[in-house]
């Protein structure tokens, strides 16, 4: 029991409602537009984006320990064993489904990997950067989505990639259309998940003085706080323009309904930035949006099944 708080420590087993809820949104997005899923490949693929996701996060926390030279969760043997077994068990179950639903899924998952390994380690990581909530909030609210719809709507062309005259020529077909309608969709969970990390940041800023660089630091810790507020305001936004367009359905104008407590909570974290206090209610921000942003999507896929 104690090796296993452990290990759930290591990876940060509560942080990953960041990676379930893109997927979420991707399923629920899916079968709206078409009534049905594919549960194998879905759970497979989230079995890969959480073993990534974690072992991201364990990489993370294993350097930080090494930087600081505080107590590790596991020895050095351990650790790395435990992060290159989840690399690989994630790569496995990517290119499973790579060669089910084809090359696009696979330089989308290898996206996923390169960003992820660039965002915790190297003599530059991304998560010490001013680049850190972009890339963060692209990968995992865009990409995950655009990988979920693609292995469950396979009929929604979007990107598609052929090899022709025996692998000598490589044609890339993109519907923009499609595509932008899905950025559009995603934009909520873009701008949440980046403002988990914009305020991380804005809490550490202090103490990240002299260590990292990121975006907090860059603009101030006032313009910062701008930012927090505007990505929200974006993201109800276009909850709005997915509606009106037809891209999602009116139910998702419910999920309007969230923007006053996450108002307030907004309010809360203007007037403290403290990592203990105020941090998760970046997280509960996040819920507020995303939950209901799902549920409706979901229900207009019902609803649309039934009449």
């Amino acid at each position: 029991m104690k090796t296993l708080k452990t290990f759930f420590s290591f990876v940060e087993i509560q942080t990953k409602l960041a990676s379930v809820m893109p997927f979420l949104a991707g399923l629920a997005y899916a079968f709206h537009l078409f009534g049905a899923i594919s549960i194998r490949s879905s759970l497979i693929y989230l079995a890969a984006a959480l073993l990534f996701d974690m072992a991201v996060t364990a990489i993370n926390n294993y350097m930080d320990r090494r930087e600081t030279k505080t107590a590790p969760h596991f020895s050095r043997a351990a650790s790395l064993a435990i992060i290159f077994a989840m690399i690989a068990a994630a790569g496995a179950f990517g290119l499973y489904l790579a060669r089910l639903h084809g090359p696009a899924v696979l330089l989308a998952g290898m996206l996923c990997f390169a960003a992820g390994i660039a965002y915790t380690y190297g003599p530059a990581p991304i998560s010490k950067s001013p680049y850190g909530e972009a890339v963060s909030g692209f990968v995992m609210g865009f990409v995950i989505m655009f990988i979920v719809v693609s292995i469950n709507a396979p009929a929604l062309p979007m990107v598609d990639i052929a090899f022709l005259h025996q692998w000598r020529v490589m044609s890339i077909y993109v519907n923009w259309g499609n595509l932008l309608a899905l950025g559009l969709v995603s934009l909520p969970a873009v701008c949440s998940i980046a403002n988990i990390m914009l305020a991380n940041n804005i809490c550490d800023l202090e103490a990240d003085r002299e260590t990292r660089y990121t975006m907090a630091r860059h603009i101030g810790a006032r313009n910062a706080l701008r930012l927090f507020a505007c990505l929200y305001a974006v993201a109800y936004l276009a909850v709005l323009a997915a509606t009106l367009l037809r891209i999602a359905p009116l139910w998702c104008l419910a999920a309007l309904a969230t923007a006053w407590p996450v108002g307030k909570n907004v309010r809360a974290f203007f007037l403290r930035q403290a990592k203990p206090d105020t941090f998760s209610l970046s997280v509960k921000n996040f819920l507020l949006i995303m939950l209901p942003f799902i549920l409706t999507l979901a229900l207009g896929g019902f609803l649309d099944g039934l009449f």
